[in-house]
């Protein structure tokens, strides 16, 4: 069972929304442990009215004692072997508790993290902080050889196994409590799942209704940052403690760094006093690391030179786009040839750069190992075209991963084709056996080519069942997966082997049970990618072949993703 505290205060407005997502969530085995603190505005008779009407739901109420006292309360009521925590002004999708609880159970990890979107007036936009940690999904990962993984410091976008969690409580009386306690657990932590998906949508409050991360020129709230930050250096040894001081100069401390010209001078001193603290148990290549704006930055904060520091910070800012966050103190450098598309025209793979006025030199494609060859493309202007053919070699049509390469001017340097914003890119099949995609991955635009040994021949159903029909040897046991983040199986079944052909049935109904009640309606369908496996080990993605179309299944539609995958829709 999954234990789901959610601390309640002072929040009407907001609350009956986040208990239904929970009261909607496709993991049916939770608990939530409503804790009132003190409400004066409601809440706390609408917590009570959610206990009486759902058995999962209970509420205990207690005297105002702030957010870190009622976390720790429900923690200790709750009795499931998983634990989450939700704010009370926030919204879950309803499939969130499903992948994370799906993935620790397959796993074993510690704990499991998701990605995160922004809900502001009712629209929901990608999190700029968990852009980078939760680009793909990862299981099992190991977060010091992943230790980018701190920058995402939540604690309501995962779900800990309790018995990891132990006897871990939140700071009272203070703000910041999710600081102290997630980042020592990523160094606790012996493996952690990394879920693409977005399981957690967080409120962005309005102008006149701010939440304590957007009173950022408040000097308690000040206080209270620099004292979770250094209470979670203390508690790391070694590699990772540097690490995470890194982490923090270019993160939580440079967000109060950067009001600093719109604060008064007690303020402005009393940074100074706690960052000199703070900079002192920092060893002093840390600074070196970070980006010359803001290693500056620091350094005048070191050096007592305020008014050199609101200068410096007031000039970053002007020169800055809107919302570019760290972006804005990396030094300037030769902007990266980026990629703008690439997607099929009259059978040929076009690649369009970012700027069409950009005079190429050279675009040519690398294979990796064992084959290494190299071909180029026809570029004109800002685009180059690629014939398959070209990537087949002597032998035929071989497995590999070809690299695009650009150099944009004679004699100018060579350098991948960066892409920075997702693309819609498509999977073609070039004949009836290989399979042709332009990919992203590590932020470099890629071409994939595939064997696949395994595909979907054929789909339809009755009005009772799906059925998937597949062709390619496939081992006795082996199960089809409903996955809705990659590597995590939602829902299972057996797959039928005859020979070189197999097929799987999926009863609709179990689909419906599936698809609940959007969080919020800005929310996309629920979607599930299709994958192969044998009972207990790795799944492999489904990909469609060459003769399956698009077809509709009672409440969904069945079709194929851009990496050529055959996939489930909600058909909305």
């Amino acid at each position: 069972m999954l234990s789901v505290v959610v601390p309640v205060h002072n929040v009407a407005r907001y609350l009956d929304i986040c208990l239904e997502s929970l009261a909607a969530q496709t993991h049916r085995d939770i608990e939530v442990v409503l804790v009132d603190d003190g409400s004066t505005d409601g809440s706390g008779d609408i917590a009570a009215g959610w206990a009486a009407k759902d058995s999962r739901f209970r509420v205990v109420h207690q005297a105002n004692a702030g957010l870190g006292a009622a976390r720790n309360a429900g923690a200790a009521l709750a009795t499931g072997a998983y634990l989450a925590f939700v704010d009370a002004d926030d919204v879950l999708p309803p499939y969130a508790f499903e992948v994370l609880v799906n993935a620790l159970e397959q796993t074993g990890s510690d704990f499991a993290s998701g990605n995160v979107a922004l809900l502001t007036d009712g629209k929901l936009t990608p999190s700029p902080l968990h852009r980078g940690t939760h680009r793909e999904t990862r299981l099992a990962v190991d977060p010091r050889e992943h230790r980018y993984l701190v920058y995402d410091r939540l604690a309501c976008n995962k779900v800990w196994r309790r018995s990891f969690w132990g006897e871990t409580r939140f700071p009272e009386g203070v703000h910041y409590e999710d600081i102290p306690v997630t980042v020592p657990l990523y160094g606790r932590a012996r493996s952690v799942d990394v879920i693409d998906l977005p399981v957690y949508y967080w409120r962005q409050r309005p102008a006149g209704d701010p939440s304590i991360s957007q009173r950022l020129a408040e000097q308690r709230n000040l206080d209270d940052r620099f004292a979770a930050v250094t209470f979670a250096l203390s508690a790391l040894d070694g590699p990772f403690a540097t690490w995470y001081a890194e982490t923090a100069l270019q993160s939580d401390l440079r967000l109060v760094l950067e009001v600093l010209p719109d604060v008064d001078d007690a303020y402005r001193a009393r940074f100074g006093k706690l960052a000199n603290a703070f900079l002192t148990d920092v060893d002093p290549a840390v600074l070196t690391r970070l980006p010359g704006r803001l290693a500056t930055a620091w350094k005048l904060t070191q050096d007592g030179d305020l008014d050199g520091l609101v200068s410096l910070v007031s000039s970053v800012r002007a020169s800055a786009a809107p919302g570019a966050g760290m972006a804005a103190w990396r030094d300037p450098a030769t902007p990266a040839v980026r990629a703008t598309a690439a997607d099929w025209v009259d059978g040929r793979l076009r690649i369009e750069l970012a700027d069409e006025r950009l005079p190429l030199a050279l675009l040519w494609l690398r294979e990796g190992a064992p084959g290494n060859r190299v071909v180029a493309l026809p570029a004109a202007g800002g685009s180059g075209t690629l014939r398959p053919s070209r990537l087949r070699g002597r032998p035929g049509w071989q497995p590999g991963e070809w690299t695009v390469n650009v150099a944009p001017a004679r004699d100018a340097a060579r350098a991948h084709v960066r892409v920075t914003e997702p693309l819609p890119f498509e999977a073609r099949w070039v004949d009836q056996e290989t399979l042709v995609t332009p990919l992203v991955r590590g932020g470099v635009l890629r071409v994939v080519v595939e064997r696949p040994a395994v595909v979907a021949a054929e789909v339809g159903s009755d009005d009772e069942v799906l059925h998937i029909d597949g062709r390619g040897e496939l081992a006795p046991g082996t199960l089809l997966h409903l996955e809705r983040a990659f590597g995590v199986p939602s829902l299972a079944y057996p797959a039928v082997v005859s020979g070189p052909k197999w097929m799987a049935r999926v009863p609709l109904t179990d689909l419906v049970a599936a698809i609940a009640t959007p969080g919020v309606p800005d929310e996309p369908p629920a979607v599930w990618r299709v994958a192969l496996g044998e009972p207990g080990g790795p799944t492999v993605p489904l990909p469609a072949g060459p003769r399956v179309t698009p077809a509709k299944a009672g409440p969904v539609v069945v079709d194929i993703d851009p990496r050529g995958i055959l996939r489930v829709t909600e058909g909305r």
